[in-house]
């Protein structure tokens, strides 16, 4: 392993994590898919991890139900991780004409006819088959089997279907005759893995004990020995399609009373608008025709004028979409048109008819009381009723109007609904003061979950997420400042300990050094030497010496900027070394507030001033200088000012002749946007620099009560620390 240690650090790393992901990846396709294990709970009203594309879907006596005609309506659950698996459940067509069964590896699902990718096995009625097919967004029906006895609506059966491979197979079972059919097929190049669901096409339908296990191909085998295995299908097109080619079944449709006779469409029926307009003084029968808009918890049939509420003597099985003829007394009450006395006979069945958008305002007129509408509203307020309804109380720019949602599935959208969001309703609007209760002029009466969508979730903007956004707000300033502020201290610290550092550096290196060589130089000076030969040590010697002093003020201006003192006292400690072996006289002044500058700047003045005390001692033999500072309210102002001698200002050498003293003072100047002016006649010299000052931060605690200030000593120190 010796190749470990040969590779590069900066390599490993990048090595380590590219391994780790490769580990991952192979981990997660080796991986063993989950166990296709379900039972449903319809008994107990929880139908939550069903997923609706289409119909109307409650739950019914221990059962789910869609009681929509609506062609391809699918009710899934399961993972798309199943594979192999068993379904089964028992299936009850709810109308004639149309068909109802289980799909198996289902993916991709849409609301539509054929809207989904996996396979389908089904109860026909319209001509007695069971059928098995392919659905990818079209339909493809591999075998449809006659089922023995007829299929009859309002009929118990059980169905069931297996898939192992690319080999599907299904069974169905009469409990009462005990007559079994079953159909098979496979397919090359067939989805392995997929959801379990319900589906009904024209018709509604019943299911409960719905099952979901483990198969293997013992379990296929018992069902594909029964019958012809198909591994081709019909040519491809919808499923609708199909349908137009079947015969009708020749069953007849007949009245849901008895009593009905003679053709039901040679009947003349008024407009169901026209009702409200009946007078109830001499109650007498009426037939009207409808489209069911609502089964429960009063019945609802509409057409183009209009809609009315529609008493049952007892449980009929119309569903949504059913064209009735019904034949009652009017009760033309405040909050609607309702027929009492009524006798049904159904006509046909049919998809259920799309809902009219409308905004709020114009249902509240009572123009479409009793049909199906489409409303937007924001959700004010939700709330459960003896735990068999929902009701959600809307708003739609001045106008407040209730949603109210019967039977079971209440847990899917209730628990997601929040106080603010914008919804889509589908319901049949309604004036009567038993939904309204008088509190709202109209109330819409959902016919399931899948009837509340939600357009867009409550803004961020209401009170309470601006309250809880303020406050975080506050909260991430004041841990900025507080960072700010203790990152600002920890570089200064940093500097002032870098300065310390480099003042002992210097103290222990360059100045020892100089101190050395002066001491040795002076010894070779008080040799027997000639004037001559002594010359160039006398040289050496105050060049040692002035090298030595420069050190020295290096290592004070260093150490002084370590300091709280005000600029007026770092200036007297940087300044007075510099006079210390000459006769000049140096004096320090400080006019107007002091002001404390940032570190950086304060540095760059003391360099500058001890740059023109020393140029004023060196070249100019001054036997007087004078420093002064004014403070101002936004700029400070340093002179320094001697009796020297002068020079001329515009032919002073500068750095390109080995001299630095001026250069280096207006690079200095600049660094801090500082103004830097040198003035200069045949006695003395000047030297001006204005520095701007920044605006003072603020000190809020200082506007705050004594108290306050007391308490929040101790925080200031240790923030300053």
């Amino acid at each position: 392993m010796r190749w470990l240690g040969q590779i590069d650090r900066g390599f490993a790393a990048p090595l380590c994590f590219f391994l780790i992901a490769v580990f991952f990846v192979i981990a997660l396709l080796f991986r063993n898919p989950p166990e296709p294990h379900y039972r449903d709970s319809f008994g107990s009203g929880k139908t939550a991890e069903w997923h609706a594309y289409g119909g109307s879907w409650d739950s019914y006596g221990g059962a789910i139900r869609n009681n929509s005609d609506e062609r391809g309506a699918k009710l899934i659950t399961g993972s798309s991780q199943w594979s192999n698996y068993t379904v089964e459940a028992d299936v009850l067509l709810l109308g004639q004409n149309g068909d109802a069964g289980l799909i198996v590896r289902s993916s991709d699902e849409e609301e539509g006819v054929d809207a989904y990718s996996g396979y389908y096995v089904g109860l026909r009625d319209r001509n007695n088959t069971m059928v098995i097919g392919r659905a990818d967004h079209g339909w493809m029906e591999y075998q449809a089997v006659p089922v023995k006895d007829s299929i009859h609506p309002f009929h118990w059966y059980h169905l069931k279907v297996i898939a192992v491979g690319c080999e599907i197979a299904a069974s169905a079972l009469d409990p009462e005759s005990q007559q079994e059919t079953a159909v098979a097929m496979v397919e090359n190049d067939c989805a392995r893995k997929g959801r379990i669901g319900l589906r009904s096409y024209s018709s509604g339908g019943l299911w409960k004990n719905v099952r979901a296990n483990p198969a293997v191909s013992a379990d296929l085998a018992a069902i594909v020995d029964r019958t012809q295995v198909a591994d081709s299908p019909e040519r491809l097109q919808t499923e609708q399609g199909f349908n137009s080619l079947l015969p009708y079944s020749g069953k007849a449709v007949g009245p849901t009373d008895s009593s009905s006779n003679g053709p039901a469409m040679n009947i003349h029926t008024p407009p169901l608008g026209s009702l409200r307009f009946v007078s109830d003084i001499q109650a007498s029968p009426v037939t009207v025709r409808g489209s069911v808009v609502l089964t429960a918890p009063v019945l609802y049939i509409e057409d183009s004028s209009g809609g009315v509420a529609v008493e049952l003597p007892q449980s009929s099985p119309v569903k949504i979409g059913d064209e009735l003829q019904v034949t009652g007394v009017v009760d033309a009450r405040p909050g609607g048109v309702r027929l009492r006395n009524t006798t049904l006979r159904l006509l046909w069945s049919r998809g259920p008819a799309p809902p009219l958008s409308v905004t709020a305002s114009q249902a509240a007129t009572g123009a479409f009381d009793g049909m199906l509408v489409e409303i937007e509203g924001r959700l004010l307020g939700k709330s459960r009723v003896q735990g068999r309804s929902v009701v959600l109380d809307l708003q739609s720019g001045h106008q407040a109007f209730r949603a109210i949602l019967h039977g079971a599935r209440q847990d899917l959208m209730f628990d997601r609904l929040q106080p603010n969001s914008l919804l889509r309703l589908k319901g049949v609007c309604v004036a009567d003061p038993a939904f309204t209760e008088n509190l709202t002029s109209f109330a819409l009466l959902l016919r399931s979950s899948e009837d509340m969508g939600i357009v867009a979730g409550p803004p961020w903007w209401d009170t309470r997420h601006l309250v809880e956004g303020g406050f975080a707000l506050v909260i991430l300033l004041m841990a900025a400042v507080f960072i700010y502020f203790r990152a600002e201290q920890w570089r200064m610290s940093a500097v002032a300990e870098e300065r310390s550092r480099m003042a002992r550096e210097i103290h222990d290196t360059l100045a020892q050094s100089f101190a050395g060589i002066v001491l040795q130089l002076e010894s070779a000076l008080h040799g027997p030497r000639s004037d001559v030969e002594s010359a160039p040590v006398a040289m050496a010697l105050n060049m040692a010496r002035q090298s030595r002093r420069e050190a020295h003020r290096s290592i004070a201006a260093l150490r002084t900027l370590h300091t709280d003192q005000s600029l007026e006292n770092m200036l007297r400690k940087v300044l007075r070394p510099l006079i210390s072996e000459s006769h000049v006289k140096l004096s320090i002044a400080s006019h107007g507030t002091p002001q404390r500058l940032s570190g950086e700047a304060e540095g760059q003045i003391l360099r500058i001033a001890q740059e023109a005390v020393a140029n004023a001692i060196q070249h100019a033999m001054a036997s007087r200088i004078s420093v002064r500072l004014v403070f101002e309210e936004r700029k400070l102002g340093m002179e320094v000012e001697d009796d020297g001698r002068g020079f001329e200002v515009s032919t002073a050498p500068a750095f390109e002749d080995g001299h630095f003293g001026i250069t280096g003072m207006r690079e200095r100047a600049a660094s801090m946007n500082a103004h830097l002016t040198i003035t200069s006649a045949d006695h003395g010299t000047k030297v001006t620099l204005v520095v701007p000052i920044p605006p003072r931060r603020m000190q809020l605690w200082k506007l705050a009560p004594p108290w306050t200030q007391r308490i929040g000593q101790p925080l200031r120190s240790w923030l300053s620390r």
